[in-house]
Parts: structure tokens; sequence; C-alpha cells
């Protein structure tokens, strides 16, 4: 796993799989960067905790492909300080942004950003987590309290690196061809959609990673190239091709019959396959989550301290690590 916070990549499966969750997943992807770590399983057939009912409904994101500014916003990387009372507040008034989902696309970013590095304070203070949460408003809490819990999940499987990654940080593709992938490969192998969605935000931030892993992992749901021959057709860097080959190695190893068994096969991590099934439950149950974890960046975990990498690092000489204050 890469991203959400992405945390620094983690342990892969024995077979195929690469290196640390994301932090952007962290919180969502610590990636391993941190935005949200890694992770994507495949459930059930028709409705199910593994799938999504033919009735549920979620909001649909625009088709248009977001350009790296409208991801990784130019500016002070806002500071997120204070004990529980003060990460609740804050937590609050970012989510009911991303909820309301009418902010400019910067404005969106931004707070879900302010989510990311409050999960991921709350998760460097083991006891804060319960009264964090509790401080959170009610509409708001649910949300918060899956996030802290699987930020702390992937900060638990990410080491400190001595220097930034060989990543590039690029444009991931539009959210609603993203969903139009994640829906075919549920029908056509009965994994259901938002573990995949997980995955996705957990290894690469939805894409927006672009490199190997420590472990020589590739592709957006970071396969190793002998798994991929096994499972995947095409080229292994594009988006529904990765999917596709992620539902069927999750079909195939019994997500059928138990979606953790079948993470855990991707990732021998139980506290990864935690972190998945966590957002892979708000997924299925918030028609905003999706967008949300969509705008978290890329932040990754230095022997110094955080560092967030902004779209473009890799490609454009100019853009350099951004330190992070949790």
């Amino acid at each position: 796993m890469r991203a959400g916070l992405r945390l620094t990549p983690v342990l892969r499966s024995r077979a195929r799989l690469r290196g640390l969750p994301l932090l952007a997943a962290v919180c969502a992807a610590v990636s391993c960067p941190v935005a949200g770590c890694s992770a994507v399983g495949g459930g059930g057939h028709a409705p199910g905790p593994g799938t999504a009912s033919a009735g549920s409904t979620i909001q649909q994101p625009p088709r248009s492909r977001p350009s790296p500014s409208s991801v990784a916003p130019a500016g002070a990387v806002p500071v997120v300080a204070g004990g529980p009372a003060s990460l609740a507040s804050q937590l609050t008034a970012a989510e009911t942004v991303l909820a309301d989902g009418d902010a400019p696309p910067a404005l969106m970013a931004r707070q879900a950003l302010i989510v990311q590095l409050a999960c991921l304070r709350a998760a460097a203070h083991p006891g804060w987590a319960t009264e964090v949460t509790e401080k959170v408003a009610p509409a708001q809490r649910a949300a918060a309290a899956a996030d802290i819990a699987a930020t702390a999940d992937l900060v638990a499987l990410t080491q400190p690196r001595p220097k930034p990654p060989p990543w590039r940080i690029v444009a991931a593709e539009n959210p609603a061809a993203l969903l139009a992938d994640y829906r075919a490969t549920q029908a056509a192998t009965g994994v259901g959609w938002s573990y995949l969605a997980a995955i996705n935000f957990v290894e690469t931030d939805f894409g927006r990673v672009a490199g190997p892993s420590s472990a020589g992992a590739q592709g957006p749901m970071q396969f190793m190239p002998a798994t991929w021959a096994s499972y995947g057709h095409g080229s292994i860097h594009h988006p529904r091709n990765a999917i596709l080959a992620a539902g069927r190695f999750l079909a195939g190893n019994g997500a059928a019959r138990s979606i953790r068994s079948a993470l855990y096969a991707y990732n021998p991590s139980w506290r990864y396959v935690d972190a998945v099934l966590r957002y892979a439950r708000r997924l299925r149950t918030d028609p905003h989550a999706l967008l949300g974890y969509y705008r978290r960046q890329v932040v990754y975990r230095l022997a110094s301290g955080w560092v967030l990498l902004p779209a473009g690092y890799g490609i454009d000489p100019a853009m350099r690590p951004i330190p992070v204050r949790v």
C-alpha cells in the first residue's frame, strides 16, 4: 500500500505483493504514502458485506480528469495541532465540508488533507483515539472513528525511510472512470467494488503514486510481476487491467467465502486487512466517501518526519517534499 496518507510501502503477499501501505490511506493514505495506505478485497455475491446491493447509491463524481494542481494545491500545508478537543473540532469542520461536496476543488483538497493530518496526529497518540472520536460531532463520528482506526493500523505498518522515494506523483484517473472499473470488476469476479476501491486507495492513492514498491510491485494495484503473469492481462500499469487482476486474485483466494482471508492473501498483515475493511465499509455506506478519499494527498514518512509529496514530484525538479507538522 502506499497513499491517503500514503504510508511508506508495506509487507506484500508472498506470491505477488510488494511493499508497504501508503499513508494517504492512513488518513487515507499514509502511503505507505499516507493518504490511505493500501488494500482492496472482493466480497461476496449479491447483497451482503462484500458487495453493494442493486439499490445502493453513491454520489457520482465528475468525469473530467483533474489537473495536478487541483489534487495537491500549492500554498502552506495546514497546521493540525492541539489535543483531542482541537482535533475533534478540526475533523468535524473538515468532514462537514467534504460531506457537502459543493466547495471549490482547492478547498475540498485542503479539507481532505486536514482530515489526513488530524488522523495521523491522533494515531501518534494512541490514548487519544477514543476521546477524539467522542468529541467529533455525531454526524461525522462514524467516519472519524473509521479513519482514525485505519490510520493507526497503517502507521503501525510504516517504517520511517532515510530519504524520499523514487516515485512520480501523477494525476489519478477521474473518479467516475475508476468507479466504473470497480463496478465492472465486481460484475466479472463477484468481488465487491468497495474492497477494490479501498485497495486502490491504500496501495497507490488511486494511481497517483507511479513507481515500484520497495519489493518491486508495480501498477496502481501493486502486483509483483510473477503474480501478474497469473492474474493480469495487458499492461500492469493500466487502471482497469490492474483492478480486474485484483478482483481475479481475490476471487481466486476465496473472497466469496471469506473476504478477510482473501485480503490477507493479497497482503499478509491483519492490520492491513482491518484498514482495508474499514475504508471499504465507509465507501459502501457513505455516498461522499469516495470523493473524500479521492481528494487526499500523498504523505510520506521520513526518519526526519512526515512530508507531503506534491503533484509533479519526481517529474518537475522544482517540486520538492513539503514538511508537514503532525
